[in-house]
């Protein structure tokens, strides 16, 4: 059950052992890569050595008129409700997005905005259909550029297959309107459908990274593109494809419209910390080995590393996290996260820096090339681009962080099951409770 957060935890929030950047996907708390259960290719199928060549491109006309999906809408929340927060991604000191929903009940997510620091939030959910059955509900995965633009994808949880028609939606105009873009093209052979982000580039063309099954060390995986504005959506890479159907996609990023990265885990199967490289858009993908540190060499131990945390800062640098798990001699054992760094190119990728981590990190935000933050239980600071990193404080909760300049920052706070939204104004030193309303 999700709920407010009890006074015990609040004060420990206060008192207690005391990124998303601009344009950035907010998404819910990520579980462990599934259990694989699906063959190399569909039943019946064999994959295809190499990647096809993407159908044609639609005629662009720019953010079309788009029919909305039929059925009951979500219902809007009551002004002067409380609302729990559960993604929140801030502007500047007082606009910002978030998702969220009421805190008596297990209900679908909305899209709510915020004039005040998040103090208030007007509900800006797009139509999205009510779930028709009534153990279901749906999470919200959104990518906010800016006061304006806006896009959104809806999943049904709690639903068995087959999965339905999936469709983006996306505004203009600060959620006061939104359009749906034609369903996405699946295939449909889809076990579930778990979006892993958003990336976009500028308001025409941005891609959507979607989970569909797992199996045999793959992940299988849709890459969707737009180059409309999100009226629709092109698939160009999936599980027939070479590109990142081996081993755990965890987070994507482009840097213009060839150039993008695929952070990876590696689950333990294969040597090394990797991420994969695309040069033409998406279409085709390399792997892409980090330099092991001296004073390990994960070539040769075994070891489960992941790279994650993925952050362009420039047209040439990039920091991205990478932990790892030794394990002991007989592999049933290992000392959880046994080192954690953060690694730093200045050239995109060709050659890198690394820092080690007392303790492990879960996200980056960076508000230039130079100052920035990585996030986890304890969480540090940049001011040299990555290079070097100091601790700024220790808590006892998990978060999902948001920062509009050095001073000003905010919180999804998580204990458990138990959820609260709290504020910095003093570049996370101290940290206070909001206890948000609807407007």
């Amino acid at each position: 059950m999700r709920r407010i957060m009890p006074l015990l935890i609040i004060l420990t929030i206060l008192l207690g052992s005391c990124n998303l950047p601009r344009g950035g996907t907010l998404a819910p708390p990520r579980p462990d890569p599934p259990t694989p259960n699906m063959a190399s290719a569909p039943e019946g199928e064999t994959a295809p050595t190499k990647t096809p060549t993407p159908e044609p491109s639609p005629s662009h006309t720019p953010y079309p008129s788009a029919e909305i999906p039929s059925g009951q809408k979500l219902a809007a929340l009551t002004s002067g409700d409380s609302v729990i927060i559960t993604a929140i991604q801030m502007l500047d000191e007082l606009s910002g997005w978030g998702i969220g929903h009421h805190p008596l009940a297990e209900g679908s997510d909305h899209i709510l905005f915020t004039n005040d620091g998040g103090q208030t939030w007007e509900d800006r959910t797009p139509p999205e259909p009510a779930p028709t059955d009534a153990l279901e509900t749906k999470t919200a995965w959104g990518y906010f550029a800016d006061e304006r633009m806006a896009w959104v994808i809806y999943t049904p949880e709690g639903g068995p297959p087959p999965i339905g028609d999936q469709y983006v939606w996306y505004t203009r105009d600060g959620g006061a309107s939104w359009d749906a873009s034609s369903a996405l093209p699946l295939l449909g052979l889809e076990a579930y459908f778990a979006p892993e982000g958003f990336a976009f580039i500028n308001e025409e063309q941005g891609w959507l990274l979607v989970h569909v099954d797992a199996g045999m060390s793959h992940d299988y995986s849709y890459l969707f593109v737009t180059t409309n504005g999100g009226a629709s959506w092109q698939r160009i890479t999936d599980p027939y494809s070479d590109g990142l159907q081996s081993l755990h996609n965890s987070g994507l990023a482009f840097l213009d419209s060839e150039f993008g990265w695929v952070t990876k885990d590696n689950l333990g199967v294969m040597a090394g910390a990797f991420f994969e490289g695309t040069t033409d858009g998406g279409i085709t993908w390399e792997d892409v080995f980090l330099p092991a540190p001296p004073e390990h060499d994960w070539f040769t131990e075994y070891s489960r590393c992941i790279t994650s945390g993925l952050v362009f800062t420039s047209e040439q640098s990039a920091s991205m996290i990478v932990k790892c798990r030794i394990y002991g001699e007989d592999a049933s054992t290992y000392d959880l996260w046994s080192f954690s760094y953060i690694y730093t190119t200045q050239d995109l990728g060709e050659t890198w820096q690394h820092t080690l981590l007392p303790s492990p990190v879960e996200s980056l935000i960076f508000l230039d090339e130079q100052e920035g933050w990585a996030f986890g239980r304890d969480y540090y600071k940049t001011t040299d681009g990555g290079l070097s990193w100091v601790v700024v404080k220790t808590v006892n909760w998990d978060g999902q962080f948001s920062f509009v300049d050095s001073l000003n920052g905010w919180a999804v706070a998580r204990n458990l099951d138990e959820i609260a939204l709290v504020k910095t104004v003093d570049g996370g030193q101290t940290w206070q409770i909001i206890e948000p309303l609807m407007e």
